[in-house]
């Protein structure tokens, strides 16, 4: 069957819920500290007097700070079970939900308050991401009760003979039935037991991932309803049956005959079909009315926003007069203080290196600066295209980075000086991910950080169109803006977390500090790298030999790619030619007889896994690139390098080829 996931590192998912249904349905294993008994019919009823049974005590929000005191005074391993549980809790949230450092966070979150030094093994860090589905906003706003039914249901599972256990993992619709037939001893489930409905429905798929859909949306109106029930499909569904899950089954069966098995049911030729009324906006916003139905908008996103936009109406009225404190004001402004959301997030994108190097270059050349400013913010009868080439003509590359992206993301920050709600800030990458999302067509290839800009802007408002078509109300570009970035961001549970101001994670969503203290160098340095590679994709350190240049560019793509599998290391030399890079015709002896094989060199084969993983970073390290003759290596990848999306033949191959 073609219900498990493929692509894009789902398979550590996979292999972690395998090693979890060893240690934990097998066995009283351990996910984190192998070979120890933490999955034990003591220790998890351990764990129920002290959490399950204390709902009272830690429901609503803010969870992991409730806890805590609970499990103070637990046997160490009682409190790695809870760690383990909310593990496996985390492995099916997709990433646009919850992130996976967000959730490595919470888990070592959990561990710490044990005596005992306990990490989570490397694989099983990489299980944390991208996971399956989206979870829904009931279950990011009650995240408790998921780990909760985790232990309810191991727990009952231990009173299974091993035979009887060993057919229900064999079995999968055995399975389901004693799954969906827990009777729950805990008051809160009992109450309400529906209310784990997606971690129930996510348990089918990580134990039987080849006959249960990854979907955890279930009942009347749900997606696997919808799916089941729908008028395409009732020809598939060759037997009667009112299991939506058989019925899901048999359409699958009859799709891959038709598909192939590498389809998904959320594909939009798919939903079509499911939804005669579906296009490619629906997804977007829906996910941006959970976000809404969260009530974390106006606080989590708009409300600092609109503060800032305050300040700069300041800083641009100072600057419009020229008064002197016009600079003081604009630092004020774009700098974080004590208390705001943008002290440990940085929403707008920008990088605190980028704010410092602009503040920086005001600071050194004010009468430029204040020119420039002037001819973003005076009101005249200037189109916002020619008000920001004006802007733009005025500052030089050293102003805060050549890149047209960076650029345009600072010039839309500036423009919250007129009205925020009407000019929001604009990320160009963020932007070309919910252009993607929505079938929206992107800008042209070289547009200019007007061009850009009011691209953006017409997204926005289309946005706004198509969310009052579904009932869902968007005041202004600025709650657009919050909702884009809501919807794509990683994000952590509401109520979850506190003000972490010592998080200062990059644009990607990487932490860089950890890294810089391991190198001793600035993490403004490495975000300023970070921002290049997201903007340009490729960036070359320039340097006397024996200063470190191979050893960082290396440490850097293992932290920002996540594993050493997903970065290449080359050395160039004289004799290195495209055939050994790109792709040639290389000496074979087969049978005795000499001959000659295709083969791929390292950069083709790094750019296939690099596709067939597309939500992840991939990195290729040249080092020693000056000593290759380049026009000799490269070919025609110097179109492609700078034409990532276009493609092309090779020179040894007549498929087209991209990067």
């Amino acid at each position: 069957m073609g219900s498990r996931k493929t692509g894009s590192g789902v398979e550590n998912v996979y292999a972690a819920a395998e090693k979890w249904v060893d240690c934990a349905l097998r066995s009283d294993d351990s996910l984190f500290t192998p070979g120890k008994p933490i999955w034990t019919s003591q220790r998890l009823g351990k764990l129920r007097e002290r959490f399950l049974d204390k709902h009272d005590e830690w429901k609503g929000p803010r969870f992991f700070e409730k806890l805590e005191p609970l499990l103070t005074g637990s046997p160490p391993e009682v409190i790695q079970l809870m760690a383990e549980a909310v593990y496996v809790t985390y492995l099916i949230v997709w990433k646009g939900a919850t992130g996976r450092v967000a959730k490595q966070r919470r888990i070592n979150q959990v561990l710490k308050w044990s005596p005992t030094s306990v990490a989570i093994p490397d694989e099983l860090i990489d299980g944390l991401e991208p996971g399956i589905a989206h979870p829904g906003a009931f279950f990011i706003a009650n995240f408790a009760i998921h780990p909760g039914f985790i232990i309810e249901f191991v727990e009952q599972w231990k009173e299974k003979d091993p035979d009887e256990q060993g057919r229900l993992l064999v079995d999968p619709w055995a399975f389901k039935n004693f799954v969906t037939g827990l009777e729950f001893r805990s008051t809160v489930l009992r109450n309400a037991p529906n209310s784990p409905a997606a971690q129930r429905e996510a348990l089918f798929h990580l134990v039987h991932p080849d006959t249960f859909e990854g979907i955890v949306s279930s009942g009347v109106g749900s997606h696997k309803s919808n799916i089941a029930s729908a008028s395409g499909f009732v020809r598939l569904v060759t037997e009667p049956t009112n299991d939506v899950d058989r019925r899901i089954q048999k359409i699958r069966r009859g799709l891959e005959a038709e598909l192939g098995r590498d389809f998904d049911f959320y594909d939009p030729d798919i939903q079509i079909r499911v939804n005669t009324n579906f296009k490619p906006w629906d997804e977007f916003v829906r996910q941006a009315q959970e976000y809404v139905d969260t009530g974390q908008l106006e606080s989590e996103e708009n409300d600092y926003k609109r503060e800032m936009g305050e300040d700069l109406s300041a800083t641009r009225d100072a600057v419009l007069t020229g008064a002197d404190n016009w600079h003081d004001l604009l630092t004020h402004a774009l700098g974080s203080r004590p208390g705001r959301p943008t002290d440990w997030r940085r929403p707008l994108g920008i990088s605190r290196s980028k704010i410092s190097k602009f503040n920086g270059w005001c600071s050194d050349h004010p009468e430029e600066a204040l020119e420039a400013l002037q001819a973003l913010w005076v009101e005249n009868a200037l189109t916002d295209a020619e008000r920001i080439s004006a802007f733009s003509d005025g500052l030089p590359d050293s102003a805060f980075g050549g890149a047209v992206g960076a650029r345009t993301n600072v010039t839309s920050v500036l423009l919250m000086g007129f009205d925020a709600e009407r000019y929001p800030p604009i990320r160009v990458k963020k932007f070309e991910d919910a252009y993607n999302r929505t079938a929206y067509d992107q800008p042209e290839r070289g547009a200019g950080e007007a061009t850009l800009f009011e691209h953006a802007l017409g997204f926005l408002d289309r946005f706004i169109e198509e969310a009052s078509e579904q009932g869902l109300a968007i005041g202004s570009r600025l709650e657009a803006q919050s909702l884009v970035w809501a919807v794509l961001q990683d994000r952590d549970y509401p109520g979850e977390h506190g003000n972490p101001a010592d998080e200062d994670q990059s644009q990607s969503g990487t932490d860089l500090h950890p890294l810089a203290k391991e190198l001793t160098l600035p993490a403004e340095f490495l975000e300023e790298i970070n921002t290049l590679l997201e903007d340009k994709l490729q960036v070359i350190f320039q340097g006397p030999p024996g200063t470190g240049k191979t050893y960082v560019a290396q440490k850097l793509a293992r932290h920002l790619a996540g594993s050493e599998d997903r970065v290449t290391l080359v050395q160039f030399h004289p004799s290195y030619a495209y055939e050994d890079f790109v792709q040639g015709f290389r000496p074979t002896l087969e049978n005795g007889q000499p001959g000659f094989t295709l083969r791929d060199g390292p950069l083709r084969k790094a750019a296939d896994r690099a596709r067939q993983e597309s939500q992840t970073k991939h990195f290729l390290v040249i080092d020693e690139i000056n000593r290759g003759n380049l026009a000799r290596v490269f070919g025609e990848l110097y179109f492609l390098l700078e034409y990532r999306d276009s493609e092309m033949d090779l020179q040894y191959s007549d498929e087209p080829f991209s990067l």
